[in-house]
């Protein structure tokens, strides 16, 4: 069995990696012995050999020849930890005159028991160290022109070298590294993209400076649908999508734009956006959509932020409408304006009750006697009548006017 290590005088063999080539380990034969009824002894050659491919493939490989006119039912088992018992098998029927591959698809370093047999004799039955040491790699070196970065590449990273990193490795001579510059339709900013091969996660990207775009040789840059760094996000105000790139440009997308980039996820900033009252044409970026907290902002930062679609309402939570105690004039105080405001705009918002700030306290009590005229008597009358009434208690028939006795 797998435990019978060398019964047929096989020893350990040991498989080093030399490049990429699979080596044979363990090409071993012997003769099949077949008992016949009369005991006569027949000889098949059929021998057997594991081929270790330490390459991509990293496949665990048996091959069975079989010279002679029979074939030949042949099984393979594999103790992967010398344990005596076998992990996994298979068997195969070796035909006549011909070679037969069968290929495990597992291989890990380490010791294998791999025994070959048909009809309880061995063909072959050896220990195969296996010891695939990893191919060093030669790197290859690049330089981006817009910085004058040298760069070593290798299948395994990608690393800008220092100048002393360059100086220690004697000055390896780069070449001009595969660069593309991008820009979107809609703004000045440019981008270089270094491709160090075609998988995105090896794709170096820089926004350029003005200094760098030159030093480049100024490349006239190509339109593209998205630049890495670009920011995706949605306010709360509205569905429109924005996108701000590396230059910090922001930009409401249209369809196709959005479609450019492949559908780009968006961050929704669920609290914030941009309001406008129905009444009144200033605009407002709230940074707590759901309280109304927020302030007015002017044509330049609406510019820049993209010309986004402000929410448009009647009023907004939080919001106050008011009057001076006295006064009949009605103000608005919100996070567009704070202002006097017309009987249509009053009326535009629903004519809601206004607050009524600065009402005095109740004054000392009081009688005719204490005023010197009537017209007197009268302007305090009017003044206290709206918050306390006939506080004191100058008009008797209740017709509003203070201190009729002043006419007698």
């Amino acid at each position: 069995m797998l435990g019978e290590r060398g019964r047929s005088g096989g020893k350990a063999s040991r498989v080093a990696r030399t490049g990429m080539t699979a080596l044979v380990v363990g090409a071993m034969g012997s003769a099949l012995l077949t008992n016949t009824a009369n005991a006569a002894v027949v000889e098949a050659p059929v021998t057997a050999a594991v081929v270790v491919d330490c390459g991509a493939a990293q496949n665990f490989v048996v091959q069975i020849q079989n010279a002679g006119s029979d074939t030949v039912e042949v099984l393979i088992d594999v103790d992967s930890d010398l344990d005596g018992a076998p992990d996994f098998g298979d068997g195969v029927l070796a035909e006549p005159n011909a070679s037969t591959e069968l290929g495990f698809g597992y291989r890990a370093d380490g010791d294998y028991g791999v025994r070959i047999y048909s009809t309880g004799i061995d063909i072959l039955n050896e220990t195969v160290v296996v010891d695939c040491e990893p191919e060093a790699e030669t790197p290859a070196y690049f330089v981006t022109s817009y910085d004058g970065t040298v760069w070593q590449v290798s299948a395994s990273a990608i690393v800008p070298l220092s100048f002393e990193e360059w100086q220690e490795l004697g000055f390896p001579s780069p070449t001009a590294a595969p660069t593309d510059y991008v820009r979107y339709a809609w703004s000045p900013s440019i981008s270089a993209v270094t491709f160090f091969g075609p998988d995105p996660s090896r794709w170096v990207w820089k926004h350029l400076t003005l200094g760098e775009w030159t030093r480049a040789g100024n490349p006239g840059p190509r339109l593209a649908g998205w630049i890495e760094g670009s920011t995706y996000y949605q306010w709360a105000s509205s569905d429109q999508i924005f996108v701000q790139d590396v230059g910090g440009v922001k930009h409401a997308l249209t369809y196709e734009e959005w479609a450019a980039s492949d559908f780009r996820p968006f961050d929704r900033r669920a609290d914030q956006g941009f309001v406008k009252l129905s009444w009144d044409n200033n605009i407002a970026f709230l940074t707590d959509f759901s309280a109304g907290a927020g302030a007015p902002i002017d044509y330049a930062r609406w510019s820049n932020e993209g010309f986004p679609n402000p929410s448009v309402q009647a009023r907004f939570p939080g919001d106050q409408v008011y009057r001076q105690y006295g006064d009949a004039t009605i103000w608005y105080a919100g996070p567009t304006v704070n202002r006097p405001i017309s009987l249509a705009e009053w009326t535009a918002m629903g004519r809601p009750a206004p607050d009524v700030r600065g009402i005095p306290p109740r004054p000392a009590d009081k009688d005719c006697g204490n005023f010197g005229s009537q017209a007197e008597a009268q302007a305090e009358f009017n003044f206290y009548f709206p918050a306390y009434g006939d506080v004191y208690g100058l008009d008797g028939d209740g017709d509003g006017i203070a201190c009729e006795s002043y006419f007698d």
